[in-house]
């Protein structure tokens, strides 16, 4: 369903949506029976104050809730805002509410009236379009032995072929010490050995991929031993899907997707995760290389 139907489709389903009327003891006067519907309360739970609405919404939400409407007393007294609600069935939805605070004469807040739109679905389509948007673009292809990866290329800084490396002592196995580039010492990882697979020898074709991470104390350059760079290729996000779920034993939290590729299949790598260790993040252990 593309975003423009989804709109349409919302449009139409207006009829569900939920008006009502607040009161300052904390009430809430819904408007038909559509509010359970919603949320799995009854509106007598809620006119009778067997339920808060907002003891339904998120924690986390409730500051820019009370915000919004604090902000709106400062003007004319009209909000809308977007937040999410926990039904009773334990499903979180997200609503749009739009409000009107009515005061009286004295500009004390008499009560409040509104409607809530139920904008679940064009959230998770927005969300989807973000995430097709954020993995379409061009990605350097390299090898592992006979397995095909790879990077955004803007996380690339540079290629280079093979340096002298000079060990590091009390660090992990798969880093292999550190290099140094022009003058800036920065720690190189193997591959290989962080991914656990076989090891093999260097050929004329192994080099350093040059990467940039986010680390404990900012951007940082890591060097990446890999057997081979083939090419730069331009790939669609909807060609990319989530890495298959094999269990609790198998960690894909490094795998940003799998990208179909003539009868093949390319592991993207988030480069970031894959370096996230204690030892990388903290270069006076096995560097002082940084990005600029």
């Amino acid at each position: 369903m593309s975003l423009d139907t989804a709109v349409q489709t919302q449009q139409q389903a207006a009829v569900q949506n939920v008006a009502y009327k607040g009161y300052g003891d904390g009430s809430v006067e819904f408007f038909g029976d559509q509010i359970e519907v919603l949320t799995g309360y009854s509106r007598q739970q809620f006119n009778a104050k067997e339920i808060k609405w907002v003891d339904i919404i998120l924690g986390e939400d409730r500051p820019a809730v009370r915000n919004a409407f604090v902000e709106a007393l400062k003007r004319d007294k009209t909000y809308m805002r977007q937040y999410r609600i926990l039904a009773k069935s334990g499903e979180v939805r997200w609503l749009q509410e739009w409000g009107q605070i009515v005061c009286g004469a004295d500009g004390k807040i008499e009560s409040v009236t509104g409607i809530l739109l139920d904008i679940t679905e064009l959230k998770r389509i927005e969300t989807e379009r973000l995430r097709v948007e954020a993995r379409t673009g061009k990605y350097l292809i390299f090898t592992l032995g006979r397995i095909a990866y790879g990077i955004q290329i803007i996380k690339i800084k540079e290629i280079i072929g093979m340096l002298p490396i000079t060990q590091v002592p009390r660090t992990p196995e798969f880093v292999k010490g550190v290099i140094n580039l022009r003058g800036k010492v920065i720690p190189v990882v193997d591959l290989r050995r962080r991914f656990q697979l076989e090891q093999s020898s260097t050929t004329e074709r192994t080099c350093i991929i040059v990467v940039e991470v986010l680390g404990a104390n900012g951007p940082m350059l890591i060097g990446t031993v890999v057997d081979g760079v083939s090419e730069v290729q331009q790939l669609r996000g909807e060609d990319i899907e989530d890495p298959p779920r094999f269990g609790a034993q198998v960690d894909t939290r490094f795998i940003l997707g799998m990208a179909k590729r003539d009868r093949a299949v390319v592991i993207l790598l988030d480069i970031d995760r894959v370096l996230q260790i204690e030892e990388l993040a903290n270069p006076r252990q096995i560097g002082s290389g940084s990005a600029h």
